[in-house]
């Protein structure tokens, strides 16, 4: 696992960028709400860059690329989702990067905790159902897709466990949020999106846990010419 110090000074930019999105959204200052939304996932980028460059740590090829897939299709369903549909698409495609990420660092079965995600789907598709229209095939094939994310995230250790719990507890009232009277204030508003960014830091910091240091690089020093006999 990377160090304290290390971790905090590669994701305080993450962190000042949430804390800065998250006052202006309990503000209620909308263009200033727009014009940050797309600012947290690249600072957690960064960091993951950081974290790696700088702590000399290596995760492997197809890792790092699922990794880094995953947060830019995030950020650009952030950046859509006032496109619903299109959004929606790219949060999709980011979890089944998330979920191939899981079944490819990890090897442990999923954990018993994610049966409880049949009953969560079932009843989150029972709640939303009187408010749904034409999206509702989109909204249950994006919930069966975030419930198994969840699930295979349970494969791996404390911190992606919690972080896929964190996803689906943001999803699930962001859905009422959208879709019903429920959550209209900005406090509200500003409580899922806490829980949203603190998914992709738990995730990214479970997924940097498997990190392991980098060899060192090995400098050949020419032998000195023996003596003539």
């Amino acid at each position: 696992m990377p160090r304290v110090p290390l971790l905090l000074g590669a994701f305080a930019p993450f962190l000042a960028v949430s804390a800065f999105h998250l006052a202006v959204k309990l503000a209620g200052l909308v263009e200033l709400d727009r014009a940050t939304k797309g600012l947290a996932i690249p600072a957690l980028l960064l960091g993951v860059v950081i974290v790696l460059a700088v702590g000399r740590l290596r995760l492997p090829t197809s890792v790092l690329a699922l990794l880094l897939a995953a947060l830019t299709l995030s950020w650009l369903g952030d950046v859509l989702l006032e496109f619903f549909l299109v959004g929606l698409s790219f949060f999709l495609v980011a979890h089944l990067a998330y979920i191939v990420l899981f079944h490819l660092a990890f090897r442990r079965r999923a954990s018993w905790w994610a049966l409880g995600l049949i009953p969560w789907f079932g009843g989150l598709l029972l709640a939303l159902a009187p408010y749904l229209d034409e999206t509702w095939p989109a909204v249950a094939a994006y919930g069966a897709v975030l419930a198994y994310m969840a699930a295979a995230a349970s494969r791996g250790n404390a911190l992606t466990m919690i972080g896929g719990a964190l996803f689906v507890a943001s999803d699930s009232f962001l859905a009422f949020r959208m879709f019903t009277p429920l959550f209209p204030t900005p406090a509200e508003d500003a409580f899922i999106m806490a829980l949203y960014l603190a998914a992709q830091l738990v995730l990214v910091l479970g997924v940097l846990r498997t990190a392991i240091p980098r060899p060192a690089v090995r400098t050949s020093v020419p032998s000195r010419p023996t003596a003539a006999a």
